[in-house]
């Protein structure tokens, strides 16, 4: 255990969470009654946070239906460039000079999750995890490997006592890969999350902060596919180099 200890999950903390996100992911909003049956709690709890949730501007009501309120992007812009400002024009450019699709990504407590991508994906199935932001587990991703290797060393080490809870073999490999992954602020995924995709990740900057990561990927065959991804990496490095901001 670290000296901050472990970072356990707190069930009042989960279903805030819960609600904020399946608030976030649902345009016409949504009911107190399909709270309760998604986070399996009493409505009474559930309206009790809620109202809570409405008094302090993160959900807002309207005819008895919840969507997200302005809160969390106060709070962003309250922090500054929390989360890599990356355009979707920019995007597709840094795809067509990588020559590969690309995966802008940031770390979520314990998952990396895609926040948007660029260029033509050829990996079909992929396309519904970026496009709906949906959340991986750090270890099982090249990207989510990158943000936890160049975290904080206090934080990485109580995200890793909470890791090995759940996944004690990833978190031994990790550990083994991460001198290499500080000294190159490189990572890869070889078939780690999905057994048909090669990955490689480099991290997006905001001065010396690490804000998030740029995932390339390849549909995986062999040996050809991290030849490919090193040189789709090095024309991308070369290019925000150059002066890509």
């Amino acid at each position: 255990m670290s000296e901050h200890g472990r970072r356990r999950r707190h069930r009042t903390v989960d279903r805030v969470v819960w609600i904020l996100e399946a608030a976030a992911r649902a345009p016409g909003g949504v009911t107190v009654a399909e709270l309760a049956r998604m986070v399996g709690a009493p409505a009474s709890s559930v309206q009790d946070l809620v109202n809570g949730l409405v008094a302090t501007g993160f959900l807002l009501e309207q005819r008895r239906r919840y969507r997200l309120g302005p809160a969390p992007h106060v709070l962003n812009l309250i922090a500054g460039r929390v989360v890599p400002r990356i355009g979707q024009a920019e995007l597709n450019e840094l795809s067509r000079v990588a020559g590969t699709p690309v995966l802008l990504t940031v770390r979520v407590g314990l998952d990396a999750v895609h926040l948007a991508r660029g260029g033509e994906d050829e990996i079909p199935r992929l396309v519904p995890l970026a496009d709906e932001h949906m959340a991986r587990p750090l270890l099982r991703t090249a990207a989510g490997r990158l943000l936890l290797a160049l975290t904080d060393e206090a934080e990485r080490r109580g995200l890793l006592d909470e890791l090995a809870r759940h996944d004690p073999e990833a978190v031994a490999e990790f550990r083994r890969a991460l001198p290499g992954i500080r000294a190159s602020r490189i990572s890869r995924s070889e078939g780690l999350a999905d057994p048909e995709v090669s990955a490689l990740a480099i991290p997006v900057t905001d001065g010396p902060v690490v804000t998030g990561a740029l995932v390339l990927t390849r549909r995986r065959r062999g040996r050809s596919e991290r030849l490919s991804l090193d040189r789709a990496a090095a024309r991308l490095l070369a290019h925000i180099q150059e002066g890509w901001t």
